[in-house]
């Protein structure tokens, strides 16, 4: 039995000093294993350790001059957007077929009918009251004319104490009263016509507020009419950007697209709202697009636009790929010894999927640009490196160089 446990107590210090043997022999492997050095393009002994690197395309990107361009989101909306009321009150007789959402009504169409009875009794009697007026002058005018006449044969040279005599006062008295019949009789025949309600332009019937049978007062909402002739669209453009575009902005072509569905219209600058919008402090240009209905396809109210406008030239510019610009504003690039750097860029504009930014360099020799991926691009002794490129056993190498960096 002894020797039983003997044997065992040997075999596991056999095993012990195995695995010490073991795990020693490992650690030592470890630590005497190099990373294996890969340049991002470039051999520089005297760069250090390096790890593996991130491949990425570079572009050699030419500065040139560009028109600028300048993209701003607005909303479709009519010029004209009137609510048409009622001018007088009376029983409705007649509502058109064509006042309803949706339906184009043309200017001029009559699309309600008022009872004007009582209308009509109104300029009747103001017409009676005119008559009466201009037979009361006809009067008048005869007895200023004998008052003249016995004056003359009085043979009194001087003349009358009082303008009386002579009936002035009473003949104005009885022009002034003619005259304010005439205006009266034209104010019942203008009363009488707001009694056909017309549209006052071409428009679209929004919504309906009238119905047959019913009374209407003064006042009294009857539709909404949305004008079809021209359809006006405000942007908001920050001061740069107006700066971009130049003085001469009205009657400027601009592009309208809709980004649901890629359509296009053609629409031109018409005025500058010539203050800063009290919430965002931006510029608000109005765009505006005639017939928009005629239009393939028609640009109908509500359309939410994009608007694309250009500019005057902007010279020494580099117009790059949008996804060589890092979330951080930063540009990289290969330097003439063939070294990566980088660059914090200020974009001028935006195009589509490119942006336009100054030439730092100021020569029209280009810029080598490092475009995709590069947005966890990390800079080592002026390699790229990338922390996701590292195999599992550079990753503690990995840390402490770029903790130095």
């Amino acid at each position: 039995m002894s020797n039983m446990f003997s044997r065992l107590r040997t075999n596991k210090w056999i095993i012990f000093i195995v695995t010490l043997f073991l795990c020693a022999a490992g650690t030592a492997l470890f630590f005497k294993t190099k990373p294996e050095k890969v340049s991002a393009g470039i051999d520089d002994p005297d760069a250090g350790p390096v790890l593996s690197g991130m491949p990425v395309t570079i572009t050699l990107i030419k500065p040139s001059s560009y028109p600028a361009r300048i993209t701003a989101l607005g909303e479709a909306q009519p010029l004209w957007q009137s609510s048409v009321k009622a001018r007088v009150g009376g029983a409705v007789l007649y509502i058109s077929n064509q006042l309803q959402p949706g339906n184009l009504i043309k200017k001029g169409e009559l699309i309600v009918k008022i009872d004007k009875t009582s209308f009509e009794a109104k300029v009747s009697e103001t017409e009676s009251q005119a008559a009466q007026c201009r037979l009361n002058l006809l009067k008048e005018e005869r007895e200023a004319q004998e008052a003249q006449r016995n004056w003359k044969r009085s043979g009194i040279k001087e003349a009358p104490s009082s303008s009386l005599v002579l009936r002035k006062p009473q003949l104005e008295a009885s022009r002034a009263a003619l005259k304010a019949a005439q205006d009266a009789v034209a104010n019942a025949k203008q009363e009488r016509s707001y009694t056909r309600i017309s549209a006052p332009f071409d428009g679209i019937v929004l919504e309906r507020q009238v119905n047959p049978g019913e009374t209407l007062f003064s006042g009294d909402k009857i539709c909404t009419l949305w004008g079809v002739q021209t359809m006006e669209v405000s942007v908001y453009v920050a001061a740069a950007q107006q700066e971009l575009l130049g003085k001469e902005m009205e009657q400027m072509t601009v592009r309208l697209v809709s980004p649901q569905t890629g359509a296009s219209w053609q629409a031109r600058v018409v005025r500058d709202a010539q203050r800063l919008d009290s919430r965002s402090r931006l510029h608000t240009l109005f765009l505006q697009v005639k017939q928009p209905l005629d239009q393939t396809p028609p640009l109908l109210p509500g359309t939410f636009v994009r608007a694309e406008m250009s500019g005057r030239d902007i010279p020494n510019l580099l117009c790059i790929p949008e996804n060589a610009l890092t979330q951080q504003g930063l540009i990289w690039f290969v330097d003439a010894d063939n070294r990566l750097g980088s660059i914090q860029a200020q974009p001028v504009f935006y195009g589509e999927g490119v942006v336009y930014i100054q030439n730092p360099q100021n020569t029209d020799k280009g810029l080598a640009i490092a475009v995709s991926p590069n947005a966890q691009c990390h800079k080592v002794n002026g390699k790229v490196l990338n922390s996701y490129d590292a195999p599992f056993w550079q990753l503690y190498v990995f840390v402490q160089i770029y903790a130095q960096v």
